[in-house]
C-alpha cells in the first residue's frame, strides 16, 4: 500500500513536475500564425481541451510514470490509480486536473511574456537539451541491441572474464594485542568453539554472530566485478590477509594477522567455493548490456570527432560557476 504522505508528496511531483509533460501539446508559432496540435491528438486520445490545446491520455501516461518513479523511489507499493474520482485518494482524475492547472499556467506564463525573459530562456534551452540528449539515448540503444550471435563470439573471444572468481566463508576473532590473539588462537585450535570465542572476546564484525563476516574474494576479482557491472556479493580481506585467509584449508585457522587499524585478525575458513566458467546463457544478457554501451559510446565518440573542428571550450571560466 502507499502511505498518504507519499501520495501528497506525489501530487507536489505532479504540479511541480507537469509542464513538461506538456510540452508536445503546446502551441508552437509560425511567422504569422499560431499552429493546432489539437491537430495532431486523436479526438479519441483527448482528455481536455483549452482552447487549440489538446491534453491527451499521452499526457497522463507520462504523468503517471513520473510518480511511480517517485513511488519507488519512496519504497512504496504502486497501484494503478482509479480512473472514477476517488476523494481520498490520488486518480487519475487529479492527474488530469492538475494537467490542465499546468497547461493554463504555462498559457499565462506566456501571454505574459515570460516565455521572452532570458533567464526563463537559458533554462528551458537546459532542459530541452537534457531531454533530447535523453532521447538519443534512446534511440541510440534502440539501435545498438547486439544480435545473439554477436553476444556470443564476444563470449567466446573473452571466456577467461567469464569465470565466478573463488571465494571463502569465514569467521574472525579480533584483539587489541597480539599476546591475547595467540592466546585465543591456541584454545581454539586445541577444541574451543571458535564462533564462542569470537562472541566472547572479538572486538570486530560478527562479534555478536560468533565472528561470521561472510563470503569473502580476492580484491582483483572484485574489481573485476565492478569493472563490468556485476553486483558485488562478497567482501574483500584488508591487503595483508587476503593471502593468508586463502591459503587456508577448511576449518583451518590462521595465525594472528596485525590490521591496518592495529588490532589482530585470526581467521576460519568455514566454507569454499572453487572458481568456475559461467555458462554463456549465465552471462549473456550482461554480455549484450556491455555491447550496447560500446556502441552508444563510439557513437558518441564519432560526434565528438565530427564535431571538434567547431567545438570551443573555455575551462578557465569555470571558476565564476556559483555553486
Amino acid at each position: 500500500m502507499i502511505a498518504p504522505s507519499v501520495w501528497l508528496l506525489a501530487i507536489v511531483v505532479l504540479t511541480s513536475g507537469c509542464e513538461g509533460f506538456n510540452k508536445p501539446s503546446e502551441p508552437a508559432t509560425t511567422a504569422d500564425h499560431p499552429t493546432t496540435p489539437s491537430l495532431l491528438v486523436p479526438e479519441q486520445e483527448r482528455i481536455a481541451m483549452i482552447d487549440h490545446v489538446a491534453l491527451s491520455t499521452t499526457d497522463v501516461e507520462l504523468a503517471v510514470q513520473e510518480v511511480k518513479r517517485f513511488v519507488a523511489a519512496a519504497q512504496q507499493t504502486w497501484q494503478p490509480l482509479p480512473a472514477t474520482d476517488d476523494p481520498n485518494a490520488l486518480d487519475l482524475a487529479d492527474v488530469m486536473n492538475n494537467l490542465i492547472d499546468a497547461e493554463l499556467k504555462a498559457q499565462d506564463a506566456k501571454a505574459r511574456g515570460l516565455d521572452r525573459r532570458t533567464d526563463v530562456q537559458r533554462r528551458l534551452a537546459y532542459l530541452q537539451r537534457g531531454f533530447f540528449a535523453q532521447e538519443w539515448d534512446r534511440w541510440q540503444q534502440e539501435r545498438a541491441i547486439p544480435s545473439d550471435e554477436e553476444a556470443h563470439q564476444f563470449y567466446e573471444q573473452n571466456k577467461a572474464g567469464f569465470v565466478e572468481a573463488e571465494r571463502i566463508k569465514v569467521r574472525q576473532l579480533v584483539t587489541e594485542s597480539l599476546a591475547e590473539a595467540e592466546t585465543l588462537r591456541t584454545q581454539a585450535v586445541q577444541g574451543a568453539v571458535f564462533a564462542q570465542l569470537a562472541r566472547e572476546h572479538s572486538l570486530g564484525a560478527g562479534k555478536e554472530q560468533g565472528g561470521d563476516v561472510g563470503w569473502f574474494l580476492r580484491a582483483i576479482d572484485a574489481e573485476r566485478m565492478r569493472l563490468l557491472g556485476e553486483p558485488m556479493d562478497a567482501n574483500v580481506f584488508f591487503p595483508q590477509l587476503e593471502p593468508v585467509a586463502f591459503s587456508l584449508e577448511l576449518n583451518q585457522i590462521s595465525q594472528p594477522v596485525k590490521g591496518p587499524d592495529g588490532n589482530f585478525y585470526v581467521v576460519i575458513v568455514e566454507e569454499r567455493r572453487a572458481s568456475r566458467q559461467k555458462a554463456e546463457l549465465e552471462v549473456r544478457d550482461a554480455i549484450k548490456g556491455l555491447l550496447t554501451l560500446q556502441k552508444m559510446q563510439a557513437a558518441l565518440d564519432a560526434l565528438r570527432r565530427d564535431a571538434a573542428s567547431k567545438l570551443q571550450t573555455f575551462p578557465e571560466r569555470l571558476s565564476t560557476v556559483q555553486q
